[in-house]
């Protein structure tokens, strides 16, 4: 197995190929933006934190 990249983090490989895969860069476990959820609520905090109404549908 050569070199791979995964942005999947339920993926499963053997123990001695595990070495062998990393996360691509652009997947938030490789050190990309956050996932969609976690970009919503920041923006949701930052928007209630500027004094915007409570509009928002649901607070996680």
């Amino acid at each position: 197995v050569g070199r791979q990249l995964v942005n999947i983090p339920s993926f499963v490989v053997r123990v001695d190929s595990q070495k062998h895969i990393e996360f691509s860069l652009t997947s938030p476990f490789g050190g990309g933006r956050p996932g969609r959820v976690k970009r919503r609520n920041i923006k949701a905090a930052a928007k209630k934190a500027a004094g915007g109404d409570g509009d928002e549908e649901d607070e996680e």
